[in-house]
């Protein structure tokens, strides 16, 4: 009895000193979160279940359709797929679609199946792709993509609509956190689904009106080396599906100059990155990238945000193509914790917590929990043994008693 009251001042007294110092709007429970696999820094992948399927897919922002390969799919990239006739509730139609990407294309049909997160958020009749022929997307080490775009396409609803419509997430907004150390597990990365965790943040959040409706893509006023404008008014796509910065032809070309020039780096483009000298290992020289959006906020990436040593050789990530706007994938987003709000038509940015400091706010929930089960756990056991010697003294007074 003793232990027991003692187990209940300190639930209390632990009840009170969260609820002061947690903020309103801080996700106390986690129960919208999905851990993500990090390869190597360049795909952010997690476990999706479809019927009793597990499957591995490739978050993106920069694109609408969720799909999976279909067993029957030839395709070196999946290490799992989708077999319809193995799932009870699996509905595959006869239409047909067909979806480009920037360096290949999938084809398959319109399919319909339960869809389960984690262990507590089920998604019923949920809309989807079956890919049974793909072409040039080998590099793609997951079972599928789930896109997380604006764009609808050929009337499929969106995995975050469908949470939302089935009241699984009380607001149209999700959030990632992308780590940069694989092999840290406590700090693994996050998709937060209807919300985000102020844990992970050392900042308020800043919001970024978008500049297209269908695109999660926002106005930068101008993007700078080293205080030094590169150039001015451009809309970036901010992308967790692709791993690099990517710059338009003309204004990679004049990054690259400035690279040579200014730095006097010995810098190539090479395999579809900026390749630089370094014999000494050392790249603190190289240039910070501030970029300025809307409302007077500024992102900044330092050399070891964007630089990545390969034996002597500095490896920038950025690389280059035909668009006309810039695309801030991964090497971009993980600087920061990126809110996508769909409702409002923003993006917000929040500089990361510290790893000491995520880790301790993360766990102690989990210690005062198993803190508190432990006490429990003594006090049944302290229960059940007065319980037993109760009637094992009632057992022996009987006994006497009839002598």
């Amino acid at each position: 009895m003793i232990l027991y009251l003692l187990f209940q001042l300190i639930s209390a007294y632990v009840k009170i000193d969260l609820l002061k110092s947690t903020p309103n709007h801080y996700n106390k429970h986690l129960r919208n979160d999905l851990l993500i696999n990090n390869f190597k820094n360049m795909q952010y992948t997690g476990i999706i279940k479809i019927g009793e399927q597990d499957l591995e897919l490739l978050f993106d922002t920069g694109s609408s359709i969720f799909w999976v390969f279909s067993n029957t799919c030839p395709s070196q990239s999946k290490r799992a797929s989708f077999d319809c006739q193995s799932s009870p509730n699996c509905l595959m139609t006869q239409e047909q679609y067909n979806v480009q990407y920037g360096q290949g294309e999938i084809g398959g049909n319109k399919a319909f199946d339960q869809l389960q997160i984690s262990n507590n958020m089920t998604i019923t009749n949920f809309q989807f792709l079956i890919v049974n022929s793909q072409s040039n997307i080998d590099n793609l080490r997951a079972d599928g993509i789930c896109g997380l775009g604006l764009q609808e396409q050929f009337g499929f609803n969106s995995l975050i609509n469908m949470l939302y419509d089935q009241n699984l997430i009380k607001k149209r907004v999700f959030t990632f956190f992308l780590n940069s150390i694989p092999e840290q597990i406590n700090n693994s990365s996050v998709l937060f689904l209807g919300g985000y965790d102020t844990r992970y943040m050392s900042s308020d959040v800043q919001y970024v009106k978008l500049d297209k409706s269908d695109q999660w893509s926002v106005k930068l006023n101008n993007i700078q080396m080293n205080k030094k404008v590169l150039i001015n008014d451009v809309s970036a796509l901010i992308d967790t599906g692709t791993s690099l910065i990517v710059v338009p032809t003309h204004q990679f070309t004049q990054l690259l100059s400035n690279l040579r020039d200014q730095y006097k780096q010995f810098c190539q483009y090479s395999q579809y990155q900026i390749k630089c000298s370094c014999p000494d290992g050392d790249f603190s020289h190289f240039p910070d990238f501030e970029f300025n959006l809307e409302g007077d906020l500024k992102l900044i990436l330092n050399p070891n945000d964007y630089i990545y040593m390969d034996v002597s050789v500095c490896v920038l990530a950025f690389t280059k193509s035909s668009n006309n706007y810039w695309i801030l994938g991964d090497t971009f987003i993980r600087k920061h914790i990126t809110i996508f709000d769909i409702d409002n038509k923003q993006i917000g940015f929040a500089k990361l917590a510290t790893f000491e400091k995520q880790s301790k706010q993360i766990q102690i929930n989990d210690y005062l929990y198993i803190f508190k089960v432990v006490c429990v756990c003594i006090c049944v056991a302290i229960a059940l043994i007065w319980i037993i010697r109760q009637v094992s003294c009632l057992g022996e007074a009987s006994h006497e008693m009839y002598k």
